[in-house]
Parts: structure tokens; C-alpha cells; sequence
């Protein structure tokens, strides 16, 4: 349960409020100035004049890609095996090669390769092709890799970086740096890639961006409206065919499918095998081939699941008796590509820091997610000396540890996590943007909700307070129960993986929830609806 509501606008919307004035309340909360607010309804397509990254770097970039191509200079992308990383590498390697470049991709494996570029693994992949790379690009990574691309540079090659990602104090030493923190490594690849090609592929751009969790505000959001566009009326022949087997609408495509259907099945193969096949899809030239690969992702995709189900009840039980504040749990069973995913459900039901470590023999691999109220990077580097490699943020991060070390170390870090939070009530708050009576849910309000669409970070659904409602009817819905549908006079509401609260919850009872417009249309005919997100 949430320990507090923060609401983002004290107004109190109900029928009486006019359309400008609803619309005013929820660009407020976003912090949308009215000189904004046309291309925020009406997004401008994606311009090179919108990347704020550096000319005299892009032009030192563009011309060395040109005299490669113009010597027949051997070009390697070297990305990463994430949805956003797969992404950046297909659609630079895409435009480059219809240009005539010889040039191949490369995304690292998680197990083998690790995170990040490795100098080894390009020294490596240069033997297997038995060629010398006179130039790499790095995508979605390289900023902070300074060690590894100098190793790389002392070969002869000239590197450029493109990458997102936070810098150290000192760049890496490379022929040309394309960088900012602004935008996903999907979003300056295609940046990249469309000062070659205007028709540089945008939808993976707005693929990479959604599973990046980009703030979908300013250009982004650009990106992702025109990204969807080009995927619902033109996608490539991978994701087309990941549109199919997933059996969703390709027409209403949108940044959930991207986000829990689509992206899912990119990363699942990089999970618990080699993120090539993905890439390999991403790439593809036609249906049949594209169709292959597809199948793949989607079998990948189904063991995953099967997989971080086994993983989760393993550390659910590991977790039964923790007193502490945090979930730190270590089992050898836990696959390295899962751990993040564990790590995330954890903290999210439990609303504690969690540390999950898939045991190695003599090296084990952790994930971590944190909490708003624990800096969890900051935390771990205060046992560097014990940890072999160590990388994040503030909300999430990952490390190494040798496998002997694990006990003294979970002892360590859970007092002291304990003695940090020892005086802070965990319990995850939740924000809304205002109190409506309902009244207000009518299928005007709907239609202006929509038009924030597509919803993302920093441009959530937005969520309602409503308080002191009177059920009218109540139901359990699903085959198994699982669901609840609530009746407020003529207003229905939804509030899924709620069913048990059917067997408290009395018609004539008032309740308090928060809850999201939406349109339900059945038997040809369109109503509002709730859909309930907490019932208290």
C-alpha cells in the first residue's frame, strides 16, 4: 500500500470545468509552456537542428564515414545486446550498407562479452573475419570505455562514438565523440544515420526509446509519434513479422506494444543466449527471412518467461523470513540475463532495494534496483574494494563479485543498508494529477486525455483521485477470477489482479481509488470507463 498521494494540481475537476481549463491542468503538470504546447499536440518531424550534440564533431564524424566508404575501408558497429543497443545497430548498419559501405555489426554476448566494449572481443571478432576494422562506431556505448578503445586505437583504428550514456571527467581519446544524455542510443544513431539517408529507419528509433525509458517530452516525444507512424503504416520486415506473431494491431500500434510486447521478445534472446539472431531480424531484407528469425525471438521470448517464473518463486521463497531492508539473494540457478528482471519485481512488490547474484563458480554476476529513498550506485561504491567490476545509477545497477566473497559481503551491505534506512517508513507513494468527481468521466475528457498520447516517462496515463464513490455493482471478472468490475451509478470501472477484493468489497460501500479514463467500446457503441490502479 502507498504511503502517500501527491497531487500535482489542488483543482478539483468535475463536469463544470471547461475543455481549455481540463487540458491547462494536465500541461501544468508537465510542465508545458504554452509556446510548447503546439508541437507538443502536434509534433514537428524530427530535425537535425533538434540534437544538441556537437557540429564540429558531427562533421568530423560524416566526413571520416565518407572516406571509408569512398577507400573501401573496412567498418565495424559495435553495439549492445539490449532492445536500444539492437536497435542503434541496425539502423546505422542498414543505411551504411545500402551506401556501399563494407561494413558489419556486432552486439556483444552477456555472458561472454560483458558489458560495455571490450577491446578483447573486437581484437576477437577481427580473427574470426580474419580482417582489420580501419574504423568502429560505437553505438549506444563508449563513453566511459576509455582503457578499451585506447587498446583498440593503438591497432590502427580510428573510433567514433555514439552514445548516451553519463561521461566520467575524462572523454575517451577517439577521432570524433557524437554525445548527449538527452535522447536514447537509438535516437542519435538515427540522427547519424539520417545525415546519410533522410529515410533512416524511425521506427527503431522510437523502439529503442520506449524500451530505453526515455522521458517522452520535447523531442522524444517527436521521435516516438513519427517513429509509431512509420511502424503502423511501413515497418521493416523484422518487426513487421514481430507484429504478427505477437497478434497485435499494427494499425493502433502503440508505446505499450513497443514497451511489454515488442521489446520483450528483442531482448529475451540476448537473455539466455547470443544477441546476434536479434540483430539478424532488425536486418533483415525480406519476409521469409525476417519470418525465421521471428519465430526465434518469440520461442526465446516464451522460455524467458518460463525461466524468470522458476527464478521468481526461487527467490520468493529465499525471501520468506527477510526482516531486513533489503533483498539481497544469491542462488546458482539464476540465469545472469534474468537477474535484472527478478531485481525489478522484487523491489516493486516489496518496495525495498534488492541485490539478486546468479553464482558463478568463481565470479558471480548481481542486479540491482533501488528505491527513491536509497541511492543504490552510491551504496555500492562504498565497498569498491570487495566488488570486481561495478556500474548503474541511482535506481538501478550491476556488478561482479568473486563467488567466496558473497556471504561476508551480503553481511556487510545489509547492515549497512539497515542503519541507512533504519528511520525511513518504506512505502512507495503514488501521484496523481488531481481529484475528479465523476461527473468529469465523460467521453469528452477521454478524447482530451488521448491527445497527451503516446504516454511514457515524464508523460504518464494520467491517474485521477476519487473520493468517497458508492458501489452501485460488483463482480469478479476472468476466467480464474482474477479481475474485479465495479458499477458507480452508470459508470463502470476495471480494477484488474483485484478479484479478492470482491470477497470485502459490499454493494453500498464507499470507497476511495485512483483510477484512468478510458474508452470501452462493445457491441458498436463507445462509453468511458474506470480503470482502477488502488482501492482504499
Amino acid at each position: 500500500m502507498f504511503s502517500q498521494i501527491i497531487l500535482k494540481n489542488k483543482k478539483i475537476i468535475d463536469n463544470s470545468l471547461s475543455e481549455s481549463d481540463f487540458l491547462d491542468v494536465l500541461l501544468k503538470n508537465r510542465h508545458i509552456k504554452k509556446s510548447n504546447q503546439e508541437d507538443f499536440f502536434k509534433p514537428h518531424f524530427p530535425q537535425d537542428s533538434d540534437f544538441n550534440v556537437s557540429k564540429k564533431e558531427i562533421k568530423k564524424a560524416v566526413d571520416r564515414v565518407k572516406k571509408a566508404i569512398k577507400n573501401n575501408e573496412n567498418i565495424l558497429i559495435y553495439g549492445d545486446y539490449d532492445v536500444d543497443g539492437i536497435t542503434s545497430t541496425a539502423i546505422l548498419w542498414q543505411v551504411l550498407y545500402q551506401l556501399g559501405a563494407k561494413i558489419l555489426p556486432f552486439v556483444p554476448d552477456r555472458e561472454i562479452d560483458g558489458y560495455g566494449i571490450k577491446a578483447q572481443s573486437f581484437f576477437d571478432f577481427e580473427t574470426q573475419k580474419n580482417l582489420h576494422f580501419d574504423l568502429l562506431i560505437t553505438v549506444d556505448n563508449g563513453i566511459v570505455a576509455n582503457k578499451e578503445l585506447a587498446k583498440i586505437s593503438k591497432k590502427n583504428t580510428d573510433i567514433i562514438i555514439i552514445d548516451h550514456h553519463l561521461p566520467t571527467e575524462k572523454l575517451p581519446e577517439v577521432f570524433a565523440t557524437i554525445h548527449s544524455t538527452d535522447f536514447s542510443g537509438s535516437a542519435l544513431s538515427w540522427f547519424f544515420a539520417s545525415l546519410f539517408n533522410k529515410n533512416a529507419d524511425l521506427g527503431l528509433a522510437a523502439a529503442g526509446a520506449v524500451a530505453d525509458c526515455v522521458p517522452l517530452i520535447g523531442i522524444n516525444r517527436n521521435i516516438v509519434v513519427h517513429g509509431l507512424k512509420s511502424l503502423r503504416l511501413n515497418p521493416n520486415p523484422g518487426i513487421k513479422k514481430l507484429i504478427e506473431i505477437s497478434a497485435i494491431k499494427q494499425d493502433s500500434l502503440s508505446t505499450y506494444d513497443l514497451g511489454f510486447v515488442i521489446g520483450p521478445r528483442i531482448n529475451a534472446v540476448g537473455r539466455l543466449s547470443n544477441p546476434t539472431e536479434a540483430l539478424r531480424l532488425l536486418c533483415s531484407q525480406n519476409s521469409e527471412q525476417a519470418s525465421k528469425y521471428a519465430k526465434n525471438l518469440d520461442k526465446f521470448n516464451k522460455d524467458r518467461q518460463t525461466i524468470q517464473k522458476d527464478n521468481l518463486e526461487i527467490a520468493e521463497k529465499n525471501n520468506l523470513n527477510n526482516k531486513n531492508k533489503l533483498v539481497f539473494i544469491a542462488h546458482k540457478e539464476f540465469l545472469p540475463g534474468i537477474i535484472g528482471l527478478i531485481a525489478g519485481r522484487l523491489t516493486e512488490k516489496y518496495y525495498l532495494p534488492s541485490i539478486i547474484i546468479s553464482v558463478g563458480k568463481e565470479y558471480s554476476k548481481a542486479s540491482c534496483r533501488s528505491v527513491k529513498e536509497l541511492n543504490i550506485i552510491e551504496t555500492l561504491r562504498n565497498f569498491n574494494d570487495e566488488l570486481v567490476e561495478l556500474g548503474g545509477h541511482a535506481g538501478a545497477a550491476g556488478f561482479t563479485i568473486k563467488t567466496e566473497n558473497i556471504a561476508k559481503f551480503q553481511k556487510k551491505i545489509t547492515n549497512f543498508i539497515n542503519k541507512q534506512l533504519k528511520d525511513i517508513d518504506l512505502k512507495p507513494s503514488i501521484v496523481v494529477e488531481a481529484e475528479m468527481k465523476l461527473s468529469a468521466v465523460n467521453l469528452k475528457n477521454c478524447h482530451l486525455i488521448n491527445k497527451f498520447e503516446p504516454f511514457g516517462i515524464d508523460n504518464n496515463k494520467p491517474l485521477f483521485l476519487f473520493k468517497d464513490v458508492v458501489i452501485t455493482q460488483k463482480r469478479v471478472i476472468g476466467s480464474t477470477g482474477d479481475h474485479l468490475k465495479l458499477k458507480f451509478d452508470d459508470i463502470d470501472a476495471v480494477a484488474f489482479k483485484k478479484g479478492d477484493l470482491g470477497k470485502t468489497l459490499k454493494v453500498s460501500d464507499s470507497i476511495n481509488l485512483i483510477a484512468s479514463l478510458d474508452l470501452n467500446t462493445w457491441n458498436g457503441t463507445t462509453s468511458p470507463q474506470l480503470i482502477i490502479k488502488e482501492i482504499f
